[in-house]
């Protein structure tokens, strides 16, 4: 066995480790995505604390979710955009409006650059806080741009694509909706709603847009026949 080979094996091996310590607790991934986790133990934690407090749940597990939520980022770029997430805490100075809610920080499941690359940042089967009342039955879906004028066709082709795959894992998914949409109440999504934290309030959400999710549901009914409720 060649020294290289050696190296490239342990290289391998130390990457197994690191990985399946990030995600440990959690394992539902996606075969066409890149994971790029942003979970160790002290977020399982904090997320559990926030379930707790949120949703009078005692765990941090996202069992038989029931919608999925599309965003974009805010940021220009994937770079930026993994950095804002990954950090386990929220950034309280930035984010002052929702610093009231808990300590753990906001994620999504998926992020998808410009290109269209799909990165994973937690398995299928954890919380993330991505969208307020919701973050209990809910996977969240991040596409990298400031604004719904920099979200790309590749963009909407990988999100469509990535939410028929999320169906076929998850029979248990009925709604679709962009961010902007969680907070209206004539929606089929929202008797879904659960918010126990007093005091906490919703924010107003403009991402991704209109657009962008009329194309992404066109490309759900035409290259999958999937028409999911609002």
């Amino acid at each position: 066995m060649s020294s290289a080979f050696r190296l490239s094996s342990a290289v391998l091996l130390l990457a197994s480790v690191i990985l399946s310590g990030c995600l440990g607790r959690g394992g539902v991934l996606d075969p066409h995505a890149t994971v790029r986790s942003v979970f160790d133990e002290d977020r399982f934690r904090l997320t559990a604390d926030y379930c707790r407090i949120h949703y009078g749940l005692d765990s941090y597990r996202l069992t038989e979710p029931r919608m999925i939520v599309v965003h974009y980022t805010a940021i220009p770029t994937l770079e930026e955009s993994y950095r804002f997430f990954a950090p386990v805490t929220l950034d309280t100075v930035l984010r002052r409006d929702i610093s009231s809610g808990g300590q753990v920080n906001l994620s999504a499941h998926y992020l998808i650059d410009r290109d269209g690359s799909v990165f994973q940042l937690a398995p299928d089967d954890v919380v993330c806080r991505h969208t307020i009342g919701f973050n209990h039955t809910a996977i969240g879906i991040e596409n990298v741009g400031r604004n719904a004028a920099e979200l790309t066709e590749a963009q909407a082709s990988a999100t469509a694509d990535l939410i028929s795959r999320l169906v076929a894992r998850h029979p248990s998914i009925a709604y679709l909706i962009g961010h902007y949409q969680y907070l209206e109440p004539g929606l089929p999504h929202h008797r879904l709603f659960r918010e126990d934290a007093p005091g906490y309030r919703p924010t107003v959400k403009i991402d991704p847009g209109p657009a962008f999710m009329a194309r992404v549901r066109t490309l759900l009914r035409e290259r999958y026949g999937m028409v999911l409720q609002e």
